[in-house]
């Protein structure tokens, strides 16, 4: 094989370049590649790469913005539930006393029905007479009566009396402390409790006697559970200034009472004629 002497120099040219030869086989050079001049830092090309058009972690746009439920219950301006309204609605009816409920007129009797029909249908206690919310001392703040009749009749009174099972006790403590002498006696409010105990019902009347002495007017009665909405309602003695009287068999009144409405501050029963009373939670 002919090689030219230009041939010859490209190929010494070729191999003082760094590469050896052995055998035919190349080997890399072991000189290191060169080096930049000025390598560029981390910062220079996150800034490079920084696109202006998106705010930075310390912006205070809405868009990062994260704010904290702080939202609290304002008690006074709490809306009030449906039954609320209709229990402040019957207040606005009721008399001040217990004892002046007669002068009520029959446009205020008939309101208060119609928000006690309208409250009964809110109860929210399954099976109250079984509650134990149905314990505790409570104020008679309203008792329904009858219609007066078209036709004067001596005997109807009594007939619906009878008829009813009786007052409750709470009217019967009335009735009795209205009876004492009022230029004598300066009657309190009507409380009414209810324990777990037989006689449960204990309807008393503080009195203040001429002279600043002080007594009471009581009447106890048993009442037994017969259902989820009914109780009986018996009477078992009567207390007057002291004197205790245990009422026989044949003078404990006995009435059906039905819990139509019952919650942690109102009490609606009503008796075997439908007549509704209303008790607040002292």
């Amino acid at each position: 094989m002919n090689v030219s002497k230009r041939q010859l120099a490209a190929l010494g040219a070729l191999l003082s370049g760094g590469a050896a030869v052995s055998a035919f086989h190349i080997a890399p050079s072991a000189v290191a590649p060169p080096r930049l001049a000025h390598a560029p830092s981390s910062s220079a090309l996150g800034m490079a790469d920084y696109d202006d058009s998106y705010p930075s972690d310390s912006s205070e746009d809405t868009h990062f913005t994260v704010e904290k439920d702080e939202s609290t219950i304002d008690v006074e301006n709490k809306p009030s539930t449906a039954s609320e309204s209709v229990v402040s609605s019957i207040m606005d009816y009721l008399p001040s006393s217990l004892a002046s409920s007669g002068d009520l007129s029959a446009e205020d009797r008939a309101a208060i029905n119609e928000a006690i029909l309208k409250l009964e249908a809110l109860n929210p206690t399954d099976d109250p007479a079984y509650s134990p919310l149905i314990n505790g001392v409570w104020n008679l703040k309203y008792a329904g009566g009858y219609s007066d009749s078209k036709i004067p009749s001596p005997t109807r009174d009594l007939a619906l009396f009878l008829y009813s099972g009786g007052y409750s006790p709470g009217l019967f403590a009335l009735s009795l402390a209205q009876k004492l002498p009022a230029q004598l006696v300066e009657l309190g409010d009507l409380e009414i409790s209810i324990s777990r105990q037989q006689p449960r019902i204990e309807a008393k009347i503080d009195v203040t006697l001429f002279g600043g002495s002080e007594d009471k007017v009581e009447v106890k009665a048993r009442l037994e559970v017969d259902s989820g909405l009914r109780f009986t309602e018996t009477y078992e003695s009567a207390t007057v200034l002291g004197q205790t009287i245990d009422l026989p068999d044949a003078l404990q009144y006995s009435r059906d009472l039905y819990v139509s409405y019952v919650d942690e501050d109102i009490l609606v029963v009503r008796d075997g004629a439908g007549v509704p009373e209303i008790l607040v939670r002292k």
